[in-house]
C-alpha cells in the first residue's frame, strides 16, 4: 500500500512538472481568425468583455453598442449629462431630445453614447421617434454611421469620387444608404460577400465590427510610420518587407531573414550586408563613432563620389575603411550601395607597356575616367584584366581573390631623400616632355616650356630643405599644368598656395619669380608635412588618405597618386635612376621610438605616433645585448642622418617591380 501511494505521488509530480504553466487562461477569443483585430480594439477600450470573462466575437452587435463603438473609435464623444455637451437640441431641450428617442431613457447605459452620436450627426433614429437601441445593426446602417463619422472627423469623399457599386443585390440597399455603402466600399472599409452580394439587411457580428472600426481608424488616425525598414534588394530597387521602431530591431531582422539584405530609413539604405560606401558630399572621416577629432588622430577629408570600403553601420554612423585605415562618417554623408545594385567601381589595369593605369568610376553619372599612368604594374598582373584595390597596393581580381601586395615606389618614398637626377636632367624632361607645344592651353598657344630652366631651383631647395627635387618638380607640374595656368603665369605661383575654392585667382599668392614660389613650397612642406611633430604630419611621403601628405594636404584622395605618377613618368623618361633604388619599410605599431643605435640605452631621437609610416631601410644590425635584429633607417627627423628601430616593429614593403 505504501509503495502504491509513493508511485501515485511520483506520478503526480511528473505530471506537474511536465504540464506547461499558463499565466493567463484562454478565453473564447483565443484562436479566432480575427483575434488580433479584436484584441487591438480591446486594448483601445473600444470593445470590452462580459462579466463572465467571455468576449463573444460571434455575437450580433446592437445599434446602441455600435453607436458607442463609433463614438469611441473615432473619438467623437462628449458627456451628454455635462455642461460640455453642446448639441443644439440637447442644449435647448434635453427632455425634448429624449422624447424624440422614446426608447432612449436617461437612466440607461446607452443614453450618453447615443446622444453623442446624435450631436455628431451620426444617427437620426427612426421616423416614429425611436432609435431601436437593442435592434441588431444592419450592414447598410453600419456603413452610413461610419461614413458620417469620417465626415465628422474631416475625412470627406463624395459619391462621384468613389467607384460605382456592382453588388448583385444593389437594388435591396435603401436609397438613403447607397452613397455611404459606395464610399466605404471604395475605401475598403466594408466589403461584399464571396457570392457578389452585399446583403445590406444582415446583422453584423462583433468581429465584423472590429474590422470596420480598425479600417476606418487607419484613415482618420494614420499610424505613425516606423522609422526603419527591413528591405529586400534587387539590381534596380529595394522592397520594404517589414517596418521597425529601432535600427537594432531592423538590423536583427535582416540578419536572421534571408529575404532581407538591407535596412532603410526614408528610402535611404543605412545598413547592408555587403557593398561599397560612396560619399555624396564633402566629408570628413573621423577616428571614433562620436565623430569628433583630437590632435594627431586620423582625420582625412574627401570630396563627393569617393569610394570607401564598407564595414558596418549604426543608425547615425557608417564604419568605413579608407586607404587601409578604419574610420567613421555620418550617415547623411554616405550612399551605401549593395553589391547587387552596383553599376560600376573604380579599378586598375595594366598597359601594354607594363605600366599601371587607374580608372575612376563616378557613381552619380555612371561614367569612368582614366587617371593615366600612375606607376609600374606589379608583375603578378596581366594585360586585359581588371583589378581592384582600396589602398593602391593590395589588389584583388574581379572575383575578390587577392592577387598581390605591391606598393608604388614614388608614392611611398620618403621625400627627405634626394633624387639622383641633376638640374640639367630635370630641365631636359621639362623641355622634351612639355605636352602643349603649339597648342592652346590656358588662353595661350605655347612654343616654349614655361618651366624650362627651373631644374636648378628644384635641386637648390632639395639641398637646402631636404625635400626631393623630383617630387618638387612633379608637384609643380601637377598644380600648375606644367606652368601654363593663369595663376602660374600672372603670379609665378606653381603650387596653388592661397588659391581657395571660392576665389582661386584672386586668393592665390603672388611671387616675384618661380624660384621664390618653389622655395616657399619647400619651406611649407618641410615645416608642416615633413616634421614629425608638425600638426599635419602623417609621414613624409605622398601617400593617400591613410598615410602621408595626402591625408591633410588635399581633399582629392588620389592627389598623392597623381603626383607620384608624374615622378614615375619623369623617371622612366630620364632613364630610371630613382625607382626602386632604396629599400622601403613601414612601421607596424603606434608610438614607436627611433634610437641612435640598436639599443634602448639612450633616449629616443624621435617618436612616430601613428603606425604605417614608411621609412628608408639602410640595413640591419644585431643588438649587442641579445642579438635581436634592428633596422638601420634614414632618420625621419631631419636633424639626424641615421636612426634605429627594433626589427619587430618594421616590415619591409614590397614595391611594384
Amino acid at each position: 500500500m505504501r509503495k502504491l501511494m509513493l508511485l501515485l505521488i511520483m506520478a503526480t509530480m511528473v505530471i506537474s512538472i511536465a504540464a506547461p504553466l499558463h499565466t493567463k487562461a484562454a478565453d473564447d477569443l483565443t484562436g479566432h481568425p480575427y483575434e488580433k483585430e479584436m484584441r487591438e480594439l480591446m486594448e483601445l477600450g473600444i470593445i470590452t468583455g462580459y462579466d463572465d470573462g467571455s468576449i463573444r466575437p460571434e455575437r450580433e452587435v446592437t445599434r446602441a453598442e455600435f453607436a458607442k463603438m463609433v463614438i469611441l473609435s473615432f473619438e467623437l464623444g462628449t458627456d451628454a449629462a455635462s455642461a460640455e455637451f453642446k448639441s443644439a437640441a440637447v442644449a435647448s431641450n434635453t427632455t425634448g431630445l429624449t422624447a424624440s428617442f422614446k426608447d432612449v431613457p436617461m437612466d440607461k447605459w446607452f443614453y450618453n453614447p447615443i446622444m453623442q452620436a446624435a450631436e455628431a450627426g451620426i444617427v437620426t433614429g427612426y421616423p416614429d421617434n425611436t432609435f431601436g437601441p437593442n435592434d441588431p445593426i444592419t450592414r447598410e446602417q453600419m456603413a452610413t454611421m461610419v461614413s458620417r463619422a469620417l465626415t465628422a472627423k474631416g475625412y470627406t469623399l463624395t459619391e462621384g469620387e468613389a467607384a460605382p457599386l456592382d453588388f448583385k443585390d444593389l437594388s435591396t440597399i435603401l436609397k438613403v444608404h447607397v452613397g455611404d455603402v459606395q464610399i466605404l466600399t471604395h475605401l475598403g472599409i466594408v466589403k461584399g460577400n464571396d457570392d457578389g452580394t452585399f446583403k445590406p439587411k444582415d446583422s453584423s457580428k462583433r468581429w465584423m465590427v472590429a474590422l470596420v472600426m480598425l479600417r476606418g481608424r487607419e484613415l482618420v488616425f494614420p499610424p505613425t510610420p516606423l522609422e526603419f525598414q527591413a528591405s529586400a534588394v534587387s539590381a534596380e530597387k529595394t522592397t520594404v518587407l517589414k517596418h521597425f521602431e529601432t535600427f537594432e530591431e531592423a538590423k536583427s531582422y535582416v540578419k536572421t531573414n534571408s529575404a532581407a539584405t538591407a535596412v532603410e530609413r526614408s528610402n535611404q539604405i543605412v545598413w547592408m550586408e555587403k557593398g561599397i560606401a560612396v560619399t555624396n558630399k564633402f566629408t570628413e572621416i573621423y577616428p571614433t563613432t562620436d565623430l569628433k577629432v583630437m590632435a594627431s588622430q586620423f582625420r582625412p577629408y574627401v570630396p563627393a563620389q569617393t569610394e570607401m570600403k564598407y564595414l558596418d553601420a549604426t543608425a547615425g554612423t557608417v564604419k568605413v575603411e579608407l586607404a587601409g585605415k578604419v574610420g567613421y562618417v555620418s550617415q547623411d554623408s554616405i550612399n551605401q550601395i549593395p553589391e547587387v545594385m552596383k553599376k560600376g567601381q573604380s579599378y586598375y589595369e595594366v598597359s601594354q607597356y607594363g605600366s599601371l593605369i587607374h580608372y575612376l568610376y563616378n557613381h552619380s553619372t555612371g561614367k569612368t575616367v582614366s587617371m593615366g599612368v600612375i606607376g609600374k604594374a606589379p608583375a603578378q598582373m596581366a594585360v586585359g584584366k581588371k583589378y581592384y584595390s582600396w589602398d593602391g597596393a593590395n589588389f584583388t581580381d574581379e572575383t575578390g581573390n587577392k592577387v598581390t601586395e605591391a606598393h608604388q615606389y614614388f608614392n611611398k618614398l620618403p621625400l627627405y631623400t634626394p633624387s639622383n637626377y641633376s638640374a640639367q636632367e630635370l630641365d631636359k624632361f621639362l623641355v622634351d616632355l612639355f605636352p602643349y607645344y603649339n597648342k592652346l592651353q590656358a588662353g595661350k598657344t605655347w612654343t616654349t616650356s614655361p618651366l624650362a630652366g627651373t631644374g636648378k631651383f628644384f635641386k637648390e631647395m632639395e639641398s637646402t630643405y631636404k625635400v626631393n627635387a623630383l617630387y618638387l618638380m612633379a608637384h609643380a607640374i601637377h598644380e600648375s599644368g606644367w606652368g601654363t595656368s593663369k595663376i602660374a603665369q600672372d603670379k609665378f605661383n606653381l603650387y596653388g598656395y592661397g588659391a581657395v575654392d571660392a576665389d582661386p585667382y584672386n586668393g592665390a599668392y603672388s611671387y616675384a619669380t618661380f624660384r621664390e614660389s618653389i622655395e616657399y613650397a619647400a619651406q611649407k612642406i618641410n615645416a608642416n608635412y615633413h616634421t614629425v611633430t608638425a600638426s599635419y604630419y602623417n609621414g613624409s611621403v605622398l601617400g593617400h588618405k591613410g598615410v602621408g601628405m595626402n591625408v591633410r594636404y588635399a581633399s582629392d584622395p588620389f592627389w598623392g597618386e597623381k603626383i607620384a605618377g608624374h615622378m614615375y613618368r619623369a623617371d622612366i623618361n630620364l632613364g630610371g635612376k630613382d625607382i626602386n633604388k632604396m629599400a622601403l619599410g613601414e612601421t607596424t605599431t603606434s608610438g614607436l621610438n627611433f634610437r641612435k643605435d640598436a639599443s634602448t640605452l639612450y633616449a629616443p631621437l624621435y617618436k612616430l605616433e601613428m603606425a604605417g609610416i614608411p621609412a628608408v631601410i639602410k640595413g640591419t644590425v644585431q643588438a649587442a645585448s641579445n642579438g635581436a635584429t634592428w633596422y638601420n633607417v634614414q632618420s625621419e627627423n631631419k636633424l639626424y642622418n641615421d636612426a634605429f628601430v627594433h626589427g619587430a616593429y618594421l616590415r619591409e614593403l614590397p614595391t611594384a617591380k
